[in-house]
């Protein structure tokens, strides 16, 4: 199941994100509280598409803010212990759920859907490659079976009949 897709009237507002009145007045007491967590929380609303949900790193989260890793995880904290965001562990990855009853991009009866796709961030400076070399990367072709076809899959060793496929580079 997904987001339903807008309809072409609702398209003209797909760039904005609604505010509950309800969590303005916690947003400007997280403000005084900790205002390197209000602008991580206020990155997340600004990124995040209709799910909710954005996929960065700690090194995203100090490129944007300046700050340490250290100073980026305290901030976290405030955020998940003061229910602004959730974390999701993703292997060595963190997806972030922003809290949908205080901010939400898409119309109030779909924020039940809100964990069903993510913003993923992932900053150029973690990669082992340049954005070019990642772009030129040849992957392998894996060949697509077409029952229409009336073709049939191959399987293991099974010798084909003149003329075979064995001379074929399907790489």
């Amino acid at each position: 199941m997904s987001i339903k897709d807008p309809l072409p009237e609702e398209r003209k507002n797909l760039n904005f994100v609604q505010f509950s009145r309800g969590a303005m007045r916690q947003h400007r007491e997280l403000i005084r509280k900790s205002p390197l967590a209000a602008e991580i929380l206020d990155f997340m609303v600004e990124s995040m598409d209709r799910s909710n949900i954005l996929v960065c790193s700690y090194k995203v989260l100090e490129e944007i803010t300046g700050y340490k890793r250290r100073s980026i995880a305290y901030a976290v904290k405030i955020l998940k212990d003061d229910l602004w965001i959730q974390s999701i562990k993703i292997g060595n990855a963190t997806a972030y759920v922003v809290n949908s009853a205080a901010f939400w991009t898409t119309h109030a009866n779909n924020k039940s859907y809100s964990m069903f796709h993510a913003t993923v961030i992932a900053a150029a400076s973690e990669q082992e490659q340049t954005l070019e070399q990642l772009q030129n990367v040849k992957l392998k072709r894996v060949p697509v079976w077409d029952r229409k076809s009336g073709e049939r899959p191959v399987l293991d060793d099974e010798q084909l009949p003149p003329p075979d496929q064995q001379d074929l580079d399907l790489t």
